[in-house]
């Protein structure tokens, strides 16, 4: 266990530019029901189904079987059999989408926790999130109304008077959902695998809003869309390779990668457990010259430890040139 809480880590870095990555962990925080087992337990799919996921794994791993299954089966001219393993991960993919989306539909949206959480992610320059579920989202939303009723409370709540969350999209004044051009906006928060909020057609990323109007939230816009056919720009690949190819299908999600491989400073990653599947994700920290010291959350309570961060931190990142702290994750108090 370590000792460092964040406060004293973010002490430790005053004068430094300070980002933020954020992975799963920020959500299940929250609700446990954005972990995997929970996930699968509230989807649709079949007993049989299900019943892989005992055997392989959690969703992305199993989608990355499938999908090695079906290019196996297509180098040798089976394509029948090819065409079954892929549509059954387009099914996963689009069952985990569904089941995220319903469960964030009913997390209870909480002014005293988007408020806790605004000071948090306060503390940084930029917020990348790996998250694909609305959390972030409100408490940006949060934070814009609070600075619009109450701009110098808002001043003085917030660990930076500077910081203001931006994620880049357009407000549309016909109240239409807004859309995302590289660099017309100011943009400090990036989805660097998409998220349920965002869709994209061949010329544009687009960002759903509530309708006021016809009392349509943004969840109930996706789920409708959803049952159009119509999926959000979401990262569910089951490989860091995989997943990388589809980032450099997007200017937006191309865009949000190539910046966390520009900043300055300090990074502190929250509630990512370093897995291998985000491999591209730390060659853009590796590959960045000026990161030369990161802070990673540890939380007991999940069966973390020092020693096994320590080991999977040393094995993700080049420690020739950045140095690796680690702190209590539940001393941030995020929510």
């Amino acid at each position: 266990m370590t000792d460092l809480t964040f406060e004293k880590a973010i002490q430790e870095c005053w004068g430094k530019e300070k980002h933020l990555l954020l992975g799963n962990g920020f959500s299940i925080n929250l609700d446990p029901s954005f972990n995997y087992p929970n996930l699968l337990s509230r989807s649709k799919l079949s007993g049989k189904i299900k019943d892989i996921f005992n055997k392989h794994g959690d969703y992305e791993q199993v989608i990355d079987r499938l999908n090695y299954s079906s290019k196996v089966f297509n180098a040798i001219n089976e394509y029948s059999l090819a065409n079954s393993f892929s549509n059954l991960a387009e099914d996963l993919k689009l069952d985990l989408v569904t089941t995220i989306t319903e469960i964030q539909s009913k997390v209870h949206n909480d002014d005293n926790r988007n408020h806790n959480t605004l000071k948090f992610i306060s503390n940084f320059n930029n917020i990348f999130t790996l998250n694909y579920d609305l959390l972030l989202y409100w408490v940006i939303m949060y934070a814009v109304n609070f600075n619009h009723k109450d701009q110098f409370g808002y001043k003085n709540y917030v660990k930076n008077p500077d910081f203001y969350p931006k994620d880049g999209f357009d407000n549309n004044p016909n109240g239409d959902d807004c859309i995302w051009s590289k660099g017309k906006k100011e943009q400090n928060v990036f989805y660097l695998h998409g998220g349920l909020h965002l869709f994209y057609d061949s010329q544009n990323t687009y960002k759903l809003i509530s309708d006021r109007n016809n009392n349509q939230s943004i969840s109930d816009k996706t789920i409708f869309l959803l049952n159009q056919g119509i999926s959000p720009l979401v990262i569910t690949e089951g490989n860091s390779k995989d997943k990388k190819f589809w980032i450099d299908q997007n200017d937006y999600l191309q865009y949000c990668y190539n910046k966390l491989s520009e900043i300055n400073g300090v990074l502190f990653i929250h509630g990512h457990s370093l897995n291998e599947t985000d491999q591209h994700i730390f060659d853009a920290i590796n590959n960045n010259p000026n990161i030369q010291e990161i802070y990673i959350s540890i939380h007991p309570e999940s069966g973390e430890t020092i020693d096994k961060k320590s080991k999977l931190a040393e094995d993700a990142f080049n420690c020739d040139k950045i140095n690796l702290h680690f702190y209590n994750a539940d001393s941030a108090n995020i929510w």
